[in-house]
């Protein structure tokens, strides 16, 4: 081979390792004010088909230091602002997103620690303006704990999962909506916890969600348990699980098999950090070896952030290193590859997977603390797929560069979806539906939602709110991008075994 010919060789496979190795997810440099013991989440606050981003935890500016709850609104062409006030500054707790009064509009229950060290559980109402508003809800207020809703009895509204360190010690509450912000305390034989973290999930797909919890019991024992709704009480199921504490409960279904399986992270009794993955039969979780790196003090999070089918991992806290955070995607067969995605290493720190630019890929939220102990929250575009979104970075700079005040191009193209699993047609037998409206241009993606949920009643009386007790709207400037996020919704339901109802008028 020639000196020329070897030259060339060199850097083909120069090209090739950057192609293969590169940064896959970029910081967009949001501007987000960097929160340790931090709650991070996506929502759509103002109901403009995007989501905005709420981010609560302790911050660090020097010598001074603070609690707080930052509201951010998004702008498009990666630009978020701080809005207003409405909830409360706390760390050490956790969101739960969903609309309780069923008026179409997502509400929050939140748990957490105040700036004073008082113990916080509240409930805020959604507002039509983006706004909260808070309510009379009294929940058990603790820190150090999850927070979690779903319908537990079928009656159509959501029900609150809470655990946590209360003023006298370790608690699991489980509360009754019985709708207009009425919620009343259901005696259950769960087990209380602190420093861990609670969820719902329908494991045994019987249309009543289950409860999975994991932490420190009362007596200092690490436990991790998984409770069956029976319909009438909640009974320790027979699967076993190591204990665990600092812990993070996420359910997926990452074999497409249609039901939940898990990913626990936490720490064991000698301090291992640690990450197990247990597949769901129905009739109970096994345990099945992955290659995902241990972590403690941090999150997972389930997600299809390349497009293929299936569900991917995002992953973050300390682990026997020190802090990481990884995305691995599913390669099938319970095989998953690290991307190199070069997000920052956190730890203490919680995250999601949300699709912020709507260009129907998942991108990542995440806040927590670096290796230097700084607190950080960013977002990350991902540029898993295709070059496509390089071209429209540039687009966007052109735009912030041309005008000393930006318009930003409004969605005006809507569709909005939602599932349940329910008897339907009242044939006695419940099944999983999906309904979907079609594309149609308002001046508000609001009116159509609100539409769209007085014709399901309407037409079913029997439909309860599931899928998260929302109705999910999806806003777009184009008719030709609202037709493809929707072709695509359409097929990922389909593919699960959800059966099809489309709302037209």
């Amino acid at each position: 081979m020639s000196n020329f010919m070897r030259l060339v060789f060199i850097i083909a496979l120069c090209f090739i390792s950057l192609f293969v190795n590169g940064q896959t997810f970029t910081d967009i440099q949001a501007g987000l004010t960097g929160v340790a013991g931090s709650a991070a989440t996506w929502m759509d606050t103002d109901r403009d088909g995007d989501p905005d981003i709420l981010v609560a935890g302790e911050f660090f500016k020097g010598s001074v230091s603070g609690v707080s709850t930052r509201h951010y609104t998004n702008q498009r062409n990666d630009r978020f602002t701080l809005s207003g006030k409405g909830l409360p500054d706390f760390h050490r707790g956790d969101f739960a997103i969903a609309d309780i009064d069923l008026d179409g509009i997502n509400d929050i229950a939140l748990i957490g620690e105040s700036l004073n060290g008082k113990r916080i559980a509240f409930v805020y109402k959604g507002m039509s303006d983006g706004s909260f508003r808070k309510t009379n809800v009294e929940l058990m207020p603790v820190r150090d704990g999850g927070i979690d809703m779903a319908d537990m009895d079928g009656d159509g509204d959501m029900d609150i999962l809470l655990c946590g360190e209360s003023d006298n010690g370790p608690v699991c509450k489980v509360y009754r909506n019985d709708r207009n912000f009425s919620f009343v305390a259901v005696e259950t034989p769960v087990n209380g916890l602190r420093r861990g973290d609670c969820k719902w999930s329908d494991f045994n797909l019987d249309g009543l969600p289950d409860i999975f919890i994991s932490g420190i019991y009362i007596s200092g024992k690490l436990i991790t348990q998984l409770y069956q709704n029976t319909g009438k009480s909640f009974k320790l199921h027979h699967s076993r699980f190591t204990g665990l504490k600092n812990s993070h409960i996420s359910f997926g279904d990452a074999d497409n098999d249609g039901d939940d399986d898990l990913l626990l992270t936490g720490e064991t009794a000698n301090g291992t950090a640690c990450t197990h993955f247990f597949v769901n039969n129905r009739s109970g979780f096994a345990q099945q070896n992955i290659s995902v790196v241990g972590v403690t003090d941090g999150f997972s999070d389930w997600g299809d952030m390349d497009l293929d089918g299936d569900l991917d991992i995002l992953i973050s806290g300390m682990s026997a290193n020190g802090p990481v955070s990884r995305i691995y995607s599913n390669e099938r067969n319970f095989n998953f590859r690290d991307i190199k995605a070069n997000i920052i290493p956190l730890y203490n720190s919680s995250g999601q997977w949300g699709d912020y630019d709507l260009d129907g890929d998942l991108d990542v939220l995440i806040a927590g603390l670096s290796l230097q102990n700084d607190p950080v929250a960013r977002v990350y575009n991902n540029g898993v797929i295709g070059k496509k979104k390089a071209k429209q970075k540039v687009e966007s700079i052109d735009l912030v560069l041309s005008s000393v005040d930006p318009t930003r191009q409004e969605p005006v193209y809507y569709y909005v979806y939602s599932s349940s699993y329910s008897d339907l047609y009242r044939t006695g037998t419940k099944g999983y539906y999906f309904f979907v409206s079609p594309v149609k241009k308002f001046p508000k993606d609001y009116v159509l939602e609100e539409k769209f949920q007085r014709m399901l009643i309407e037409s079913f009386p029997t439909w309860p709110k599931a899928d998260q007790g929302n109705i999910v709207q999806n806003g777009f400037v184009t008719k030709a991008q609202a037709e493809k996020s929707r072709a695509g919704m359409i097929h990922s339901y389909q593919t699960k075994g959800f059966k099809l109802v489309e709302i037209n008028w």
